[in-house]
């Protein structure tokens, strides 16, 4: 074990592997070979293989009596160009459910989705969690929860319980299908810059009906002029893509003038209300948020 300096977190050149009461072990994006494990406050607490860092991870759950996590999960996934830290106040405010808070960070302009959905897929095998799974994907992530999902053999090893998909693509990007012509940005955003385009989005099933699923609608100001700009070009939409609200039965709309929705208050209590009883009804009560 060793003590070794301050970190940024890996935001955008590292990726989490694993998590343990916000201890993670992260992998290098230039090299998959190096890992390092970082505590709860981003100091580097050890580096090499992944096996290191973790026998180092075990040390000091030992040394300083890291609590043991909840049986049940909730997992936030970024979207397309962000990092954990979009998500921090989300997650922060989800802090008083008894459950493993984890804000999954993966460097979406590096690879591909299904480079992704793998890593994902560690990732939850690597926590190693006990109960039931809770997804919240902001934007492009409802594509990396069906596409780890469409990858795997049997999706209810996951024991996925509920999805809220905040702001989704899960019809796919206009904005992407125009930003795939140029050479500059489609190698400035990566590979999945192409997987987030309506003619790939639409080729991955949905989720499956058996997973409660929601959608709340809560555009920033830059999403909604955007959207308007985009529908100067004649050529879009390439395809009649799905309607999003297609894809659940649940949808929340929200109406927001910032550019910031998920510091949104109604956005925070409506996602607090679905990921602990299912639904946006507005009664919950101080029991019921204590325990999914």
């Amino acid at each position: 074990m060793k003590f070794d300096f301050f970190t940024l977190g890996g935001r955008f050149f590292w990726e989490d592997t694993c998590n343990f009461q916000e201890w993670r072990i992260q992998r290098s994006t230039i090299n998959d070979k190096k890992y390092r494990l970082l505590d709860s406050h981003n100091i580097r607490r050890d580096s090499g293989t992944f096996e290191q860092c973790k026998e180092t991870l075990l040390k000091y759950m030992e040394t300083y009596e890291l609590d043991k996590p909840y049986d049940n999960t909730v997992v936030l996934i970024h979207g397309f160009a962000r990092t954990r830290a979009s998500v921090k106040i989300l997650a922060d405010s989800l802090k008083s459910i008894k459950a493993n808070i984890i804000a999954f960070n993966y460097s979406s302009t590096s690879d591909g989705l299904n480079a992704h959905a793998h890593l994902l897929s560690r990732f939850l095998q690597n926590i190693n969690t006990k109960g039931n799974l809770y997804f919240i994907n902001i934007g492009a992530a409802c594509l990396l929860t069906r596409k780890l999902l469409n990858n795997s053999n049997n999706y209810r090893n996951y024991r996925i319980a509920r999805v809220l998909d905040i702001n989704p693509l899960n019809s796919g990007s206009d904005l992407a299908e125009l930003m795939i012509k140029s050479k500059i940005l489609r190698y400035f955003f990566g590979p999945m810059l192409m997987d987030i385009t309506t003619r790939k989005a639409v080729s991955y099933a949905k989720l499956p009906q058996e997973i409660d699923h929601a959608i709340i609608f809560c555009p920033s100001t830059i999403q909604k002029l955007v959207k308007k700009a985009l529908k100067r070009f004649e050529s879009f939409p390439f395809i009649t893509p799905p309607s999003e609200r297609s894809y659940a039965q649940k949808i929340k709309d929200i109406d927001h003038t910032t550019l910031f929705p998920l510091e949104n208050r109604e956005l925070i209590d409506n996602v607090n209300r679905f990921i602990v009883r299912g639904d946006f009804s507005e009664d919950l009560s101080a029991t019921e948020i204590e325990d999914i």
